[in-house]
């Protein structure tokens, strides 16, 4: 978080004005003022990721449905996507599927290393 706080704050001194969206894997997140800002608009809910950074966000498939929200609310926003060029956000919806339904009480060693291998081909 320490890269997109520095990150969010060197945008908030060159236009304090708009409401920033970091891309964060399957997310938008929406930090500091900002989030408080969207809270009180739209209602997204706050989160404290420390003492000194609250969050709000909303995930990626909702990016639209959000941003047509701010332009009928004349909120000046702009979009920071950091991702690598190629990456199918989709897939990053099955990794994470994959991995809720792994029974940690039941896996191998072989079992752990095989799904890395996995994981690491779908990345590719």
């Amino acid at each position: 978080m320490s890269k997109l706080m520095k990150n969010y704050e060197k945008l908030k001194k060159q236009d304090a004005s708009s409401i920033y969206l970091f891309r964060v894997g399957i997310f938008y997140n929406i930090i500091n003022e900002d989030a408080k800002i969207i809270n009180e608009k739209i209602g997204l809910k706050l989160t404290s990721l420390s003492p000194e950074i609250i969050k709000c966000g909303f995930p990626i498939a909702s990016l639209q449905k959000y941003t047509s929200k701010f332009d009928e609310l004349q909120i000046p926003y702009k979009v920071i996507d950091d991702t690598p060029k190629g990456i199918n956000p989709n897939i990053y919806y099955k990794i994470t599927n994959e991995l809720k339904n792994i029974d940690i009480n039941n896996l191998t060693g072989v079992d752990a290393i095989n799904i890395l291998n996995k994981l690491k081909q779908e990345l590719k």
